[in-house]
């Protein structure tokens, strides 16, 4: 085995578990928004404590890993490797700012003894939708970069139909479970 074909698994392994952690933040985050409990909320916020660490080390192998492999390929000149770049620059500040807002939920959580309007509001605050959405959208789009590996236009607007897929999706996802929900399955506040 070669020196890059460790290097290419070790870069595999890194996508898988950045997109192992973000479905489990989509699970998370599902249960967390139906969550009419304390108990409930607990239950889904506790294990979202070690996902930012798993999250921010994949970016960090996927990007230096990356980097190694354009270098060995000679593939800095082309496009797609300075659009993959800047669209994994452009969701870790998502990232930043979703890892804030969760630690103060979770503090949140932790404060009070009853469950109240004010943390069921944080619970379902449609900024942590979109920005796991894009995330994942952008994510996708990265994947998509990496094995079409296209000229600049088609790479701009790979990343740029990701992250209006991801705002759509989270919009959508939104109008289909306020449709499809019954009377009284949701806690109003």
């Amino acid at each position: 085995m070669t020196f890059y074909a460790l290097i290419l698994f070790v870069h595999v392994v890194a996508v898988l578990a950045l997109f192992a952690a973000l479905s489990f933040e989509v699970l998370s985050m599902l249960r967390l928004r139906q969550a009419s409990n304390l108990t409930e909320a607990h239950l889904w916020i506790e294990p979202v404590r070690g996902l930012p660490l798993v999250t921010i080390g994949s970016v960090l192998v996927i990007f230096i890993s990356g980097i190694y492999l354009a270098i060995r390929m000679s593939a800095f000149d082309l496009a797609w490797p300075k659009v993959t770049v800047a669209a994994l620059l452009l969701i870790a500040p998502l990232g930043a700012m979703t890892g804030r807002r969760m630690r103060a939920l979770r503090q949140a959580c932790a404060a009070t003894k009853a469950f109240n309007p004010e943390l069921l509001k944080q619970l379902r605050d449609p900024f942590l939708k979109i920005s796991l959405s894009v995330r994942i959208a952008v994510a996708l789009g990265i994947v998509l970069l990496m094995v079409a590996k296209p000229g600049w236009s088609e790479s701009l607007s790979i990343v740029g139909a990701s992250v209006l897929l991801g705002f759509l999706s989270a919009l959508f996802i939104s109008r289909a479970r306020t449709s499809l929900s019954t009377p009284g399955t949701h806690v109003h506040g």
